[in-house]
């Protein structure tokens, strides 16, 4: 570990953040850190009815007790309720029903059987390109469509945590061909045109955090590439290129972009993020830079 590296680090172990804390001794340095100060932190955070809440906003705060390093008894939440996939609310492959899933992994449930049965059969669902789409949408068409990409990055967010967490999904390979016929951003057949635009630090090539079903940023497409084992694929030379534009001289990595209503505690926009930064380190562990 180089020593500008080691001071980034120290930056994301002070005590201002205790999820990105917990995330990095965990993470960074494979150290075993009580969880108990992240825990506290993000639920002082969250609005008194967060339990009560449901559709979107119930996937976000699940999201966040998994980005913040939580396991599902921080949440104090019903497992089944929080679960939410079954006979009335099945699967749709929408954004938010892989954001939701990718957390159920991160907090420790996949192996769940809810959760593991959606899992195994995920390939059912899966297009001929690679990706997937809303099925609500997918059944009321008389072709076969193109993959929505907004769902194909968290799907792909979701297979990196299969991997990370060593659970068996078959829907890997054909989604990262997926990414590679687009280089991971563009539209094909146009070399510089995004599939999603938007205005600057709300795209997928700026370091926007924290993700949304609408958006995934930089840092964690880059880090899921790592996770699947694709670092060093000089496919993603470019993005890693656009990634390492985002750093500092100090090595810290400026936040491009944030929701204007997050789930987490909001940095501010053009300076140093530790989310953001806490990716790109990881990536780069991953990458075995």
């Amino acid at each position: 570990m180089t020593e500008g590296v080691s001071t980034v680090i120290e930056w994301l172990l002070d005590e201002n953040n205790p999820a990105v804390r917990l995330r990095a001794s965990a993470e960074l340095k494979g150290q075993a850190h009580e969880s108990a100060d992240a825990a506290a932190w993000y639920k002082a955070f969250l609005p008194s009815d967060w339990m009560e809440r449901k559709g979107l906003w119930s996937t976000y705060y699940l999201s966040g007790f998994a980005e913040c390093g939580l396991t599902f008894a921080d949440t104090g939440l019903e497992i089944k309720r929080a679960v939410g996939f079954g006979a009335d609310a099945p699967f749709d492959c929408g954004c938010g029903d892989f954001m939701r899933l990718r957390a159920l992994v991160r907090l420790g449930l996949g192996d769940y059987p809810a959760v593991a049965s959606v899992i195994k059969r995920l390939p059912e669902t899966q297009l001929p390109d690679g990706g997937f789409l809303c099925l609500h949408r997918l059944k009321k068409m008389d072709r076969v469509p193109k993959s929505c990409v907004k769902v194909n990055m968290h799907a792909l967010m979701f297979a990196a945590e299969c991997a990370k967490k060593g659970i068996a999904t078959d829907i890997t390979e054909p989604l990262v061909d997926y990414f590679w016929k687009h280089r991971l951003f563009y539209r094909t057949g146009e070399a510089n045109a995004l599939i999603l635009s938007a205005r600057e630090g709300w795209r997928a090539v700026d370091a926007f955090y924290p993700f949304e079903v609408m958006r995934v940023g930089l840092a964690n497409i880059v880090e899921s590439f790592c996770a699947l084992g694709y670092g060093n694929d000089e496919r993603l030379c470019e993005a890693w290129e656009l990634l390492e534009g985002k750093r500092n001289p100090e090595g810290k990595y400026l936040l491009g972009g944030t929701l204007t209503k997050s789930y987490l505690p909001k940095e501010r926009v053009g300076a140093p993020g530790k989310w953001v930064t806490l990716y790109a380190l990881l990536a780069k562990k991953e990458r075995g830079a």
